[in-house]
């Protein structure tokens, strides 16, 4: 099924949701991309949902499999309603709230500055980076407006496919997630690991904010997209999802 629905330009979205976690060494990668499948349906109907991407990280020492979300939200109180319906009212299984099955789990809820497409999502949107930073300004939201074209017109000028800016207030914290394609490459695995070095070692985008904000790195992790939820698509008669990893990563099985 085709992608349908997401138009390149300027995005709609007053707020987003991110998620990070580790993975216990049990569980394989066709165990995750099962399991995403399986629960989505319970999940992208929540209101206002405009995609979320699930990124995983294979940690270059350990192996360690690190995976969470980004998402984007039509409107503020959207994204409140998805915080408290992950929190407190879905259950994967009797008596054990969603989150409770993973640890140290690290969630937040953004105000988003600005989000911006440059290339089909259908096509172009494989790897992303997660930059985030604490703050100590009063004026953060003034500042991010001010920076936020200079950030968008930088990501457009790297040829990336997606550039969000977004903050927490009350955290304190500053967020850019910036996407990528995978390379040209025949063969896939070298496709999807060049991408994820290129993304990875290109300067961050957290050059561009104000020193008056008062800032230090929190967070600053590049990861494939393993799968996308796009219920936008799917309200359209299109894809409900895709796994654009695929290969070399598996499809799910259900």
């Amino acid at each position: 099924m085709k992608v349908l629905g997401y138009k390149t330009g300027p995005i709609q979205a007053e707020a987003a949701f991110t998620s990070d976690f580790a993975l216990d060494d049990s569980i394989s990668t066709q165990d995750i991309v099962n399991m995403l499948e399986r629960e989505r349906p319970n999940m992208d109907i929540r209101p206002g949902m405009r995609h979320k991407y699930t990124p995983l990280r294979f940690d270059s020492a350990t192996g360690t499999k690190y995976i969470g979300g980004r998402y984007l939200f039509d409107t503020w109180e959207n994204v409140l309603d998805y915080n408290h319906f992950t929190n407190e009212e879905l259950f994967p299984a009797p008596g054990v709230k969603f989150w409770e099955r993973f640890i140290d789990v690290n969630k937040h809820y953004w105000k988003v500055t600005g989000a911006h497409d440059f290339k089909p999502m259908a096509t172009s949107h494989h790897i992303n980076r997660f930059e985030r930073y604490s703050f100590t300004s009063s004026k953060v939201e003034e500042l991010l407006k001010q920076v936020w074209p200079t950030i968008r017109d930088d990501a457009e000028k790297q040829g990336l496919s997606s550039v969000w800016l977004m903050f927490q207030p009350e955290e304190k914290e500053i967020g850019i997630i910036t996407v990528g394609e995978k390379t040209s490459d025949a063969d896939p695995a070298v496709a999807a690991s060049r991408g994820l070095a290129r993304l990875e070692n290109a300067q961050p985008f957290g050059r561009h904010l104000p020193a008056e904000l008062g800032l230090a790195k929190l967070l600053d992790r590049t990861s494939l997209i393993i799968s996308s939820w796009l219920p936008e698509s799917r309200a359209l008669g299109g894809a409900h999802s895709s796994f654009d990893m695929s290969p070399p990563h598996p499809q799910p099985k259900l």
